[in-house]
């Protein structure tokens, strides 16, 4: 990472990615007095207070919100002490992890957060990794009759196997390697990662060609997947990698920073202005090519 992009990720107006990228490319451990620092001045913060008050409300899209925020900003449960496990146990009961088509991002949030030994946790990720489909991705969930009719075959919904991706990828910088990692990383790097088979120019889903942020179940960015996939392993020269930063590169300033391409209109935390340089897609970006 060029050295004027590292320090503009560093600055400490916003402790949440300097957090992250302290802990995830400076490869500082937790126990370190600038992790320690850092952590102290994010849990004093405005962005903070927003999202606890978003995890203590009653409204289950908001503590799966703040719960994402928190990941993001790679915190742990630890780091939040009390406030945090009684609302992600509540969450847990009241939806079963059930989300719609949320379910794998918040898995992947948790093992995020640290709860990934928790048994009702780690038994629902055994569970739904089960779940892969001989095309190497995960099926749509709907009951829809008309959209996913159980009685006609229907190839692996995109979008979904993008939240599978990363939940994967979660797990292995744990050291877990599931059993279906070579299969999902092979249904990405068949299609150069974004397209369709049967028309490499076309895009499976036209977000995954920008750099749409904070992730949402199902609008998930070029920086995040192809971050991910690095992560599982895939090597920087590959036709599917290089294809994965041909597409980042479209999105590149001349500064070394990458545009924001697109967020919800209420996104789960602020992250900057859409077509203007964003640090936390610059940090998955650069980690990316890492």
């Amino acid at each position: 990472m060029d050295q004027n992009v590292l320090d503009w990720l560093l600055e400490e107006k916003n402790p949440e990615i300097r957090l992250r990228t302290l802990k995830e490319y400076e490869k500082y451990s937790d126990d370190e007095e600038i992790v320690i620092e850092c952590k102290k001045k994010l849990l004093g913060s405005k962005v903070y207070e927003r999202g606890l008050k978003k995890l203590k409300t009653d409204k289950p899209w908001a503590k799966y919100d703040a719960i994402l925020g928190f990941a993001e900003w790679g915190l742990t449960r630890a780091d939040i002490g009390k406030d945090i496990d009684d609302e992600v146990f509540s969450l847990i009961e009241s939806t079963g992890f059930k989300m719609l088509c949320g379910e794998p991002l918040l898995l992947r949030n948790l093992v995020k957060l640290g709860y990934s030994k928790e048994g009702v946790v780690k038994n629902e990720i055994d569970s739904v990794l089960g779940l892969i489909k001989e095309d190497g991705g995960f099926g749509c969930i709907s009951t829809n009759k008309k959209i996913n009719d159980p009685r006609k075959s229907h190839k692996s919904c995109a979008r979904l196997t993008v939240e599978y991706l990363l939940l994967v990828a979660e797990l292995h910088l744990l050291g877990y390697r599931a059993e279906c990692e070579e299969a999902l990383k092979h249904y990405f790097t068949k299609r150069n990662i974004f397209y369709r088979t049967d028309d490499m120019k076309t895009p499976m889903v036209d977000v995954m060609l920008g750099t749409f942020y904070p992730p949402d179940p199902i609008k998930i960015g070029a920086h995040q997947i192809v971050y991910a996939l690095r992560v599982l392993g895939c090597e920087p020269q590959s036709k599917a990698m290089q294809a994965g930063y041909n597409v980042l590169d479209q999105h590149r300033l001349a500064n070394g920073r990458y545009v924001l391409t697109a967020s919800k209109s209420i996104p789960a935390f602020k992250v900057g202005n859409v077509g203007e340089e964003n640090k936390w897609v610059t940090f998955y970006a650069c980690m990316a090519q890492e």
